[in-house]
């Protein structure tokens, strides 16, 4: 069941010279991953597996932590649908628990993913359907301006462990707008000998993954 927590609204009060006071309403929610409706972790050590969040053992793979690192990667998607329509988005912000890292100056990058993808998603295909399984351009969803955007949306440098927020506005106005479809995120590490370990959305941390949305009347 979807879960929408409203944390807070606003007035914007704009004094219009000689004619008098025009008030814009705003309102900001907060969702958090449990509102996720596609999850998927994707190695090509795993190629065919969805949920290959971590590795804690040789051949086993988990959802109780997740890792990234190069050759696995993570996908998700939040259900924006309570969001009205005739609202513009004024402001969004993404929070991610990181954990623990290793690597030279590390970092991650969050890129919006372009094709539908959903059920049966892994390093090899985007979706598996009952008569067929669709392709990634690339395996891993590493094609360029195909299956993920052109640039990453942000690449976060980790310094602490705890939680790092993201400005993601353009990316929430691109899909509240139908500029583009939101087909949600994907999480990669590009630089070898990193590895970052954040608090997995899909075990005991969904409520620590949040998505902060502010949006006003157009």
């Amino acid at each position: 069941m979807t879960r929408l927590r409203i944390t807070s609204s606003f007035a914007v009060v704009t004094l219009v010279m000689g004619i008098g006071v025009a008030v814009t309403w705003g309102r900001t929610i907060i969702v958090t991953a449990t509102v996720c409706d596609r999850m998927a972790g994707i190695s090509d050590i795993a190629p065919r597996q969805s949920w290959a969040l971590s590795q804690p053992w040789p051949g086993i793979y988990s959802n109780t932590t997740l890792t990234i690192q190069p050759r696995q990667s993570f996908l998700f998607r939040f259900d924006l649908g309570e969001i009205p329509d005739g609202h513009r988005i004024a402001h969004a912000q993404l929070t991610l628990p990181v954990n623990t890292w290793s690597g030279v100056e590390p970092r991650f990058y969050l890129w919006r993913v372009l094709p539908d993808w959903g059920r049966g998603a892994c390093h090899l295909y985007r979706k598996v359907e009952r008569d067929r399984k669709i392709e990634w351009t690339k395996p891993g969803a590493a094609g360029i301006s195909s299956d993920r955007a052109t640039r990453p949306t942000d690449i976060v440098r980790v310094t602490e462990a705890g939680d790092v927020t993201i400005n993601v506005t353009e990316d929430l106005d691109l899909w509240n707008t139908g500029a583009a479809p939101n087909r949600g995120w994907m999480l990669t590490v590009e630089d070898p000998g990193t590895v970052v370990h954040l608090l997995s959305p899909a075990y005991s941390a969904a409520a620590r993954w949040k998505l902060r949305v502010t949006y006003e009347p157009q």
